[in-house]
C-alpha cells in the first residue's frame, strides 16, 4: 500500500467533537484500504483518508458492504468460536486502546491550550532592557 498523509480531520462531521472515536474510524479505515481486494475501493478509502473523499458517500454510493461482506462473515464466525473469557479480554483491549486515544487527545488539546511562555505579562516584565545583549 502506498504512503498516505491521512488528513487530521475527522473523517465525519459529527465526529468532529469526539477526537479519540475519530481517531479509532481513521484506523478502521486505514485497515480497510489496506485489506480490500477491490483496488477501486482501495482506492476510494485512501482518497477518504487524505480528506478529499467523504467516509458517508463512499459506504452509500458503492457496492462497499459486498466488498467487505466475507471479512465481517469471518469476524462473526471467529466471535460466535470465542469463550466469554475470550470476548472479555478482547473488549477490554479495545476499550484500553479507546481509553488511550482518548488521554493522547486530552494531552494533545493540553498542549495546543497552553501557552508557550505561560504567562505573557510575565514573561514580557522580565525580558530585560532593550540594549542588552540578549535582544
Amino acid at each position: 500500500m502506498r504512503d498516505v498523509q491521512p488528513n487530521q480531520e475527522p473523517l465525519m462531521g459529527v465526529l468532529r467533537d469526539d477526537p479519540a472515536l475519530a481517531a479509532q474510524l481513521r484506523k478502521s479505515v486505514q485497515v480497510l484500504a489496506e485489506k480490500s481486494p477491490d483496488p477501486a475501493m482501495r482506492g476510494m478509502l485512501l482518497e477518504v483518508l487524505a480528506g478529499s473523499r467523504s467516509l458517508r458517500d463512499v459506504v452509500t454510493t458503492t457496492n462497499f458492504a459486498e466488498v467487505f461482506r466475507p471479512y465481517t462473515e469471518a469476524a462473526v464466525a471467529e466471535a460466535a468460536q470465542m469463550t466469554e473469557d475470550e470476548k472479555e479480554a478482547l473488549a477490554a483491549e479495545g476499550r484500553r486502546r479507546i481509553d488511550a486515544e482518548y488521554e493522547a487527545a486530552r494531552s494533545a488539546a493540553a498542549r495546543r491550550a497552553s501557552p508557550i511562555h505561560g504567562d505573557d505579562d510575565e514573561y514580557f516584565r522580565n525580558r530585560g532592557s532593550i540594549l542588552d545583549s540578549g535582544w
